[in-house]
C-alpha cells in the first residue's frame, strides 16, 4: 500500500483500452495501471489508487503516482469524451490526495524528492523511454478541464 499520492501520471495505451485493461489482468504482464479512459469516456478501473501500480517504469514515481491511461495512439487524436472524464477523474484524485491541478514544472530523478507534486505524462518519468502522451495530448485544454471541475 502506498505511503502517499503526490502526483498524477498521463498515460496512452498504444491500442484499445479494451485492450490494455486485459494485459492489466494478466499476471505475466508485471505492469499495472490505475485507471484507463476509452475514446468514448469508458472508464476502467483495474486497481485501487491506494495500491501502488506499475505503470511509470521508475520504482518511485510508481510509489507515488496515479496511473492514467488512455486508449488510443500518441500519433493520434484524444477524444473530447475522453478529455472530459479524464479531467474529471483528475480533479476528484487531486482534490483527495492533495495534487496540485497543474501540470508539474519541476520533475525530479526520484518523486519522494519533490515538495510539490502535480501532473505529467509518461514521457517526463525519469528514465523513461516513453513518447506517451505525445505532442497530440493538448496539456492547456486538459489542465482547464481539470480546474473547471
Amino acid at each position: 500500500m502506498r505511503a502517499r499520492s503526490t502526483g498524477i501520471i498521463i498515460h496512452t495505451v498504444q491500442g484499445s483500452a479494451s485492450g490494455a485493461v486485459n494485459w492489466f489482468q494478466n499476471p505475466d504482464a508485471n505492469v499495472s495501471a490505475h485507471f484507463t479512459v476509452a475514446e468514448s469516456g469508458y472508464l476502467y478501473q483495474s486497481l485501487s489508487e491506494i495500491n501502488i501500480g506499475w505503470h511509470a517504469g521508475n520504482g518511485s514515481y510508481n510509489d507515488t503516482s496515479v496511473g492514467i491511461e488512455h486508449g488510443g495512439y500518441v500519433s493520434g487524436t484524444y477524444e473530447d469524451a475522453q478529455y472530459q472524464k479524464s479531467a474529471d477523474l483528475a480533479a476528484f484524485l487531486c482534490e483527495q490526495y492533495d495534487i496540485p491541478k497543474q501540470r508539474a514544472t519541476w520533475v525530479p530523478s526520484n518523486a519522494w524528492d519533490n515538495p510539490t507534486g502535480g501532473i505529467i505524462g509518461h514521457d517526463q518519468v525519469p528514465g523513461s523511454n516513453h513518447t506517451d502522451p505525445g505532442a497530440n495530448w493538448n496539456w492547456d485544454y486538459f489542465v482547464d478541464l481539470v480546474n473547471a471541475y
